[in-house]
């Protein structure tokens, strides 16, 4: 029987999948720390037309939270590594620095933060897209 060895970007494509489908569970999306990013750049900025615009692009692709996350799985998987990882950061909200202040919230306001469902696959979740996003690699043009 032979054994079928992942290639590439497919271990990343993996762990995206399952953090997108951890997502979904828990109807987690990266829409309300993306719309505070931009809500922060509007403070800096003003209210630029341009800003707008782009600030609800990109709140529309967080609003699909763990279906992004698959979609940038599957970009992964068809080696397309920068559109993914937008995609992914873009799904959950987070990343590392995100992760890292969240653990520190937990620490400090343990029952106020685990007080909220879905907690631990969201953390889980999150874990599984900063790997899978630091896994994947870009391919080498032939």
């Amino acid at each position: 029987m032979a054994v079928h060895r992942l290639k590439g970007n497919d271990r990343a494509a993996i762990l995206a999948v399952i953090a997108g489908f951890l997502f979904l569970l828990v109807g987690w999306t990266g829409a309300r720390s993306v719309g505070h990013f931009f809500e922060l750049l509007e403070e800096f900025f003003g209210p630029r037309p341009l800003l707008l615009a782009v600030a609800f692009v990109f709140v529309s692709i967080a609003s699909l939270g763990g279906i992004a996350v698959f979609i940038g799985g599957w970009l992964f998987h068809r080696n397309r590594v920068r559109p993914g990882k937008i995609l992914i950061l873009l799904g959950t909200g987070a990343g590392l620095l995100s992760f890292i202040l969240y653990s520190i919230l937990l620490i400090l306001r343990p029952g106020r933060v685990l007080a909220q469902e879905g907690v631990i696959p969201v953390m889980v979740g999150i874990i599984l897209t900063v790997a899978a996003r630091a896994k994947a690699r870009p391919v080498a043009p032939r």
